[in-house]
């Protein structure tokens, strides 16, 4: 009699079991995820010319080509319709007195602004878009030329993030970044840096405008 009960039971303990097995990861990976969201730190946590991406990527996951990105999970991004872009900025780029980063941030803001299609609005009710310039290397064009293999390259990259009207924390991040080590003769530094900030741009644009109702 005992046998035969068992049998009977022995199912019904493994699926106790297995569903507490389950409940016990999902409680886990929501606890880890909210304190992932906490602990993000927006660009403007960090002091001038002292970006540290590693620390800013790490609660990021990848988010399409050279890309990567980080979402409020409880921020629905597309019942907002109109946005308040501020003019990308230099302050966490580092110090350098090699040449001016000026004509490559205007560069970057007039493609950015000019691939952005979302409605513009001054209004409170607007998502408000911020963002910096976080790495403008030149490279080196002679090792670019004379070694190869990835020597010498050039790279850009820049972060955008999405507020909620009147929050700030950011709901939305993005790290976007590409490098660049082709060219005649190594490659012309300055188209080379322009043309990465013009990819950057549609790069970040395109995010934006797929996570943000229109």
């Amino acid at each position: 009699m005992a046998k035969r009960h068992l049998q009977y039971l022995l199912p019904l303990i493994l699926a106790f079991v297995f569903l507490f097995a389950c409940a016990s990861r999902q409680s886990t990976t929501s606890t880890t995820s909210t304190k992932n969201h906490a602990a993000f730190k927006s660009f403007k946590d960090y002091p001038d010319h002292a970006f540290n991406v590693k620390d800013y990527i790490k609660a990021m996951e990848k988010g399409g080509h050279n890309l990567l990105l980080w979402q409020d999970p409880s921020v629905n991004l597309k019942q907002y319709h109109s946005v308040n872009i501020s003019r990308f900025g230099e302050r966490l780029l580092p110090e350098q007195n090699r040449f001016s980063y000026s004509p490559f941030t205007m560069n970057f803001n007039r493609t950015f602004e000019s691939s952005m299609t979302i409605k513009r609005s001054s209004s409170n009710n607007a998502l408000q878009i911020r963002g910096e310039l976080v790495e403008c290397n030149p490279g080196n064009r002679a090792a670019r030329y004379l070694i190869g293999f990835g020597a010498g390259k050039v790279a850009c990259a820049v972060v955008c993030e999405v507020y909620e009207p009147n929050k700030t924390k950011p709901c939305l991040s993005i790290y976007a970044r590409d490098t660049s080590s082709y060219g005649a003769f190594g490659g012309d530094s300055v188209a080379a840096i322009n043309y990465i900030f013009d990819q950057v741009a549609f790069r970040v644009s395109s995010v934006l405008k797929a996570r943000i109702g229109q």
